[in-house]
């Protein structure tokens, strides 16, 4: 547990000291949020008042607007975060810094555990204090605030959502082996998952081919769940009954159901095979680094081997 926390210490501080690495994983949350303001939230606002003038207020339909963008950026977030941090993994794979730590008393599987643990805690981390920054902005500026239940049920599922972005990030780190490849995967990949899972703009106004493409990414699915719980509650505050809140989330901020490859699986059902395959990423992952350690390790021993003979 010791070699576990000093590296896991290691890797976080090498993140947070990379204040370039740093500004380019809320790079993507910058963008959404300044689209919100300079059309997005515009184009949601006259689009409503179109065809539903008087049921909502300026500051509710406000505030429904900020929760589900804010939504977005936590979702987005766990990526550019992971990405961020995994970033000095292949760093470290690059510059040969796993051998040193093969000379130490530290195992393969300690160091591989420690850049997944580091990937989560600074990527929650991060992204629960964009969450408090954003709760306490959209509720001064509006005057409504969620409700405590709704936030806490965001916390929980931003541990969850977490874990499955660090698996799935640590096994494509693993496959790129990279770490320019991953500063520009973390440059499009905000721009690409905002557009397919509904951030930028309702499904209908989209097609369903975009359903069936969102519906093979776990995202997708956090998305909605995030949206429903945190829309349901705002809803709720207006005196809006369950089925037209319902009909609303659908319809106006893709918080529906998208099930599988056009098939009408239910959400939790979703949730629940998204979790499955976060932990087939992270298994596939500890397997392939450990194999890569492994050769790195051989090689290093025959060269070794070669110097001596000579």
């Amino acid at each position: 547990m010791k070699n576990i926390f000093t590296l896991t210490k290691r890797n976080c501080l090498l993140f947070l000291r990379d204040k370039a690495t740093v500004f380019f994983s809320f790079l993507s949350s910058i963008i959404i949020i300044s689209l919100y303001f300079l059309f997005i939230a515009k184009l949601y606002q006259q689009g409503f008042n179109e065809q539903a003038n008087t049921m909502l207020t300026t500051k509710q339909l406000n505030f429904a607007i900020y929760l589900q963008m804010i939504v977005g950026v936590l979702v987005i977030n766990s990526i550019s975060f992971a990405i961020g941090m995994f970033t000095f993994m292949a760093k470290d794979f690059e510059k040969r810094k796993m051998d040193v730590f093969m000379l130490t008393n530290v195992s393969r599987f300690e160091v591989v555990l420690s850049y997944l643990i580091s990937g989560i805690i600074v990527s929650f981390v991060l992204n629960l204090f964009t969450f408090l920054v954003s709760f306490l902005i959209i509720g001064i500026s509006t005057g409504l605030w969620l409700g405590a239940g709704a936030f806490f049920s965001v916390v929980g599922v931003l541990i969850v959502l977490t874990f499955i972005s660090s698996s799935i990030l640590l096994l494509i780190t693993v496959l790129i082996k990279s770490s320019s490849a991953l500063g520009v995967l973390n440059g499009i990949v905000g721009t690409v998952i905002g557009f397919i899972c509904g951030i930028y703009m309702p499904y209908v106004n989209m097609g369903a081919g975009i359903k069936y493409v969102a519906s093979f990414l776990p995202f997708t699915h956090f998305t909605i769940w995030l949206k429903q719980i945190v829309l349901g509650n705002a809803f709720s505050q207006f005196g809006m009954s369950a089925e037209i809140s319902s009909k609303m989330q659908e319809m106006w901020f893709s918080a529906g159901n998208v099930g599988f490859c056009g098939l009408n699986a239910p959400l939790w059902l979703m949730l629940i095979l998204s979790v499955l395959f976060g932990v087939v990423c992270l298994i596939v992952s500890l397997f392939l680094i450990k194999g890569r350690m492994f050769k790195q390790g051989k090689v290093k021993i025959k060269k070794v081997k070669t110097v001596l003979k000579n």
